[in-house]
């Protein structure tokens, strides 16, 4: 049985039941809870650079405090203090223990450590594609677009706009919830709403692929307003009780006036943006009416699902072929 294994999160979901571990990792979140003894124990989300993860923290853990100047403070942390721990980073002594089938991974101990000697941002997950490639890949899109859609995608994307744009997360769980996920997905998205309505074209059919194109790229606009990046992806109070649809929509209109965007063509974004999501039940007032709005909505669904399968399958040993039960995508996958 391994002893102390030092690893980070990606190789951490590699080890095998009874290994114990430890390493440093940023909190992204705290949730305490009750077990059936009246104690209290906590679930705790986790990230470094390589991933993220979700362990238990049993009550009779230790909270510790190293974050002072001397390297020998060592203080206990009192428990209505440990909620301020999300956002810093600590050092966990763990280990793998098997629970109905699956890894479950807990901590015997958190310490918080000097945030000036280990910054968040340090142990902070970006996206795997390098920013410049998605860059380049977002240049690419923007200047494929042609007319008074391209004209005004051009206009959008400058200055603080793009830059938060480039930063953000596209969640704080589900998918692409890191740095830079914002931009990786609606890259992806954008890439494949624009080769569908090619190909829809060359089948016959009267599809706007300009239209379908900057759709795509502006379609989760509201997320800069629904979330926050600091150490971690974090939501707002707006996200969460009025949606990164409903504030896309707002800002999108915003954006239309201020670049003096025909009614028309507003019209047709904002229902994009509205009906992205495919139904009422998955969040959107309106299901997609047009062919541009249901492309968009078929290529953004499509790159949810395949961002979970990759994210379920890739710690898999070898023989194995069956992923641990996806709560996003509700089901789970197949490594063929």
């Amino acid at each position: 049985m391994a002893e102390n294994v030092l690893t980070d999160a990606l190789g951490l979901k590699k080890l095998k039941e009874g290994d114990a571990f430890k390493s440093i990792f940023v909190v992204v979140s705290i949730s305490p809870k009750i077990d059936k003894n009246g104690r209290t124990y906590y679930d705790v989300a986790v990230s470094d650079a390589s991933g993220s993860f979700e362990a238990k923290v049993w009550s009779d853990a230790q909270w510790l405090d190293k974050s002072g100047a001397a390297a020998s403070d060592d203080e206990h942390i009192d428990a209505e203090k440990i909620p301020t721990l999300c956002g810093r980073t600590v050092g966990v002594n763990g280990k793998v223990s098997g629970y109905r089938g699956q890894m479950q991974y807990s901590f015997a101990k958190i310490t918080l450590l000097n945030q000036e000697k280990f910054p968040p941002a340090q142990y902070m997950q970006h996206s795997p594609i390098g920013i410049d490639k998605l860059t380049a890949r977002l240049n690419a899109l923007i200047d494929s677009c042609g007319g008074e859609a391209g004209a005004f995608v051009k206009n959008v994307f400058t200055g603080e706009f793009i830059t938060r744009f480039s930063y953000w997360p596209a969640a704080v769980g589900h998918h692409h919830a890191y740095a830079n996920g914002l931009l990786e997905h609606t890259v992806s998205v954008a890439a494949s709403a624009r080769a569908m309505a090619q190909s829809m074209r060359e089948s016959g059919y009267e599809i706007d692929v300009d239209v379908v194109t900057v759709g795509a790229l502006l379609h989760d606009i509201g997320k800069l307003e629904a979330y926050k990046m600091e150490s971690a992806p974090e939501m707002t109070t707006e996200g969460a009780f009025i949606d990164h649809v409903a504030l896309g929509f707002a800002l999108f209109g915003e954006l239309a006036a201020k670049h003096g965007l025909s009614r028309k063509l507003a019209l047709h974004l904002q229902h994009i943006i509205l009906s992205h999501h495919g139904q009422r039940e998955y969040g959107s007032p309106v299901v997609p009416a047009t062919p541009e709005a249901l492309i968009v909505s078929a290529a953004d669904e499509l790159d949810f699902h395949i961002f979970c399968w990759s994210d379920s399958v890739k710690n898999l040993h070898d023989t194995q072929e069956i992923s641990p039960w996806s709560a996003s995508a509700q089901r789970r996958f197949w490594k063929v």
